[in-house]
């Protein structure tokens, strides 16, 4: 990004105190979002019990408390192995709900192709008690701006609740609709939607259309890159707060948290803060985005991964079954040397890590407690001993 093209980020919603973009706040929704998008937000994964289908619920509110401990200001429940229409689906949220009493606001998500079930999804999610809804569905690669929009459109105007959109590449870009697939013009229609609060970017944008989203939507919506990296340089043009609906437990612990600092200092525009914690964090958030971007442009997650990640940081642990929604390959075997690299990164930014046993992270911390080992699993899937 070179001194010229910075030059012309001003534009409406510029703040007359500090001179960098920030969202107008008018709906109840978008005071809703000022309240409550801040700092980090997670993905919270499922555990279950010894078969790999019961929903151990012990463990669920371990990972509750300890993402309220992680000063966390929203959680995405991971769904692959529990659709809406399993039982366990709205079991699991239902716990999340309870546990976090309001702590910690639980964020739903509508990802399918079809407006009727998305429509559906909807509704089930106002019934569950969802604070917030990620828009991830999918629509015809072929569709014009017009019919785009429309799609879009139908879902959002369905509720009343606070709608982020999804900024991201592979099946979700529109290649002949905008920069890098990002359609800015359907997004910039969309975004005077009441009830659109918020952009998620995900961590494969590029630094560039980074900018060009923040650019045409950060006078109305609240702006989230995944991508940290790219904050050093967003935090001097445009108030970046929060980043969320990934896996933060890679970049900090509830005694040491970085992330959360990062982002604080971002939003209120103290660079040099946001200089000296971006080189801290550096370490385990560059050593995390190596190891998660080519899985999640493969289709996939590094489930496995994305769990040691949260054991580390004393989460409940324990492997997570086979994802039955990713492509053959997709997700890489969680090895001894990628533990050892995990735990390298971690040190390296001066986190602390759990002194627990390895095998505790096999079967987690609650069924640990419970006297399982893992001679008790018939299936460690992702995961080698070696």
């Amino acid at each position: 990004m070179t001194a010229a093209s910075l030059a012309g980020l001003a534009a409406p919603g510029l703040s007359q105190a500090t001179g960098r973009l920030v969202p107008r706040v008018d709906s109840p929704q978008r005071i809703w979002a000022k309240a409550h998008l801040h700092g980090l937000m997670n993905l919270f994964l499922p555990t279950f019990r010894e078969d790999g289908r019961t929903l151990d619920e012990d463990a669920i509110r371990h990972d509750v408390r300890h993402a309220i401990a992680q000063g966390f200001s929203g959680t995405l429940p991971m769904i692959n192995w529990t659709l809406p229409g399993d039982p366990r689906w709205g079991e699991f949220h239902r716990i999340l709900i309870d546990e976090s009493r309001g702590a910690l606001p639980i964020h739903g998500i509508i990802a399918s192709d079809k407006v009727e079930s998305d429509l559906t999804l909807l509704s089930a999610l106002e019934d569950i008690g969802v604070e917030l809804v990620l828009l991830a569905s999918t629509y015809p690669a072929d569709s014009s701006e017009t019919q785009l929009h429309d799609l879009m459109a139908r879902r959002i105007t369905a509720t009343e609740l606070p709608i982020m959109l999804y900024a991201a590449t592979g099946r979700r870009a529109f290649p002949t609709l905008g920069p890098a697939g990002q359609p800015l013009d359907v997004y910039d229609r969309i975004a005077d939607l009441d009830n659109v609060v918020a952009v998620k970017i995900s961590q494969p944008v590029s630094l560039t259309s980074t900018v060009q989203l923040c650019q045409r939507l950060g006078d109305r919506l609240s702006m989230g890159p995944v991508n940290l990296d790219f904050l050093p340089l967003l935090a001097r043009h445009f108030g970046i707060g929060w980043s969320g609906q990934w896996n933060a437990e890679a970049v900090q612990t509830p005694d040491q948290q970085i992330g959360n600092r990062l982002l604080g200092a971002s939003a209120t525009g103290d660079v040099a803060q946001v200089d000296e914690l971006a080189r801290q964090i550096q370490p385990a958030l560059s050593h995390f985005f190596a190891v998660q971007a080519p899985v999640i442009r493969a289709g996939g997650h590094p489930w496995q991964h994305n769990r040691y990640y949260q054991w580390l940081s004393g989460a409940n642990g324990g492997l997570l079954p086979r994802d039955p929604h990713a492509p053959e390959g997709a997700i890489p075997v969680l090895d001894a040397q990628a533990r050892a690299a995990m735990r390298a990164a971690y040190r390296a930014s001066g986190l602390e890590l759990t002194d627990a046993p390895e095998e505790q992270f096999v079967v987690g911390r609650a069924a640990w407690a419970r006297g399982v080992r893992a001679s008790d699993l018939a299936d460690l899937p992702y995961y080698s001993k070696n």
